[in-house]
């Protein structure tokens, strides 16, 4: 596509520029062999059709339905668990405000220190020591992992999930 748009801009009245600046008879041979080598070695009909036939074969085989299962699949994990994470950090929210408020009037006596510990641990993946984005990316791994088992289509799920996720 892009080599015919270059010998429509060729053939239309707009100048070509030669690297050594030379006008006149040399760019009229130039064009001139140009199109002489495009229409001596290249047989648009036959290109076509075995375009066509290769387009064909790839749909009869069911993988361009599998992908494209697989994207709606993965848009609508991705939105969902986006909106489930946003369900979520509200509830997160609402849990820490509540332990807050119940430790500010003497009901609990909450240990922060360990609390954090607690959680350090838990979301510490790698145990590096540190929770940062490599623990986010073996996370996001994981999740890809379980929602993409059995699917043959994965590659159109993955870029369904992301625009999903985004979307959500």
């Amino acid at each position: 596509m892009a080599f015919s748009t270059a010998i429509t801009t060729a053939t239309s009245t707009s100048t070509i520029a030669f690297c050594q600046g030379k006008k006149g008879e040399d760019e009229e041979d130039a064009i001139s062999k140009i199109k002489a080598i495009i229409s001596s070695n290249i047989d648009v009909e036959a290109i076509g059709k075995n375009l066509g036939e290769k387009v064909n074969e790839a749909i009869a085989t069911g993988v361009p339905t599998e992908i494209s299962y697989g994207f709606v699949c993965g848009f609508s994990s991705g939105f969902a668990l986006k909106k489930v994470g946003k369900v979520a950090s509200i509830m997160f929210g609402l849990g820490f405000a509540t332990l807050q408020t119940l430790s500010y009037a003497g009901y609990i006596d909450v240990d922060h220190s360990q609390l954090q510990k607690d959680v350090e641990k838990m979301m510490d993946l790698n145990s590096d020591g540190k929770i940062d984005a490599k623990d986010g990316e073996k996370v996001m791994d994981k999740v890809m992992e379980v929602l993409q088992f059995g699917m043959v289509g994965g590659g159109g799920f993955a870029a369904g999930f992301i625009g999903g996720f985004r979307s959500g």
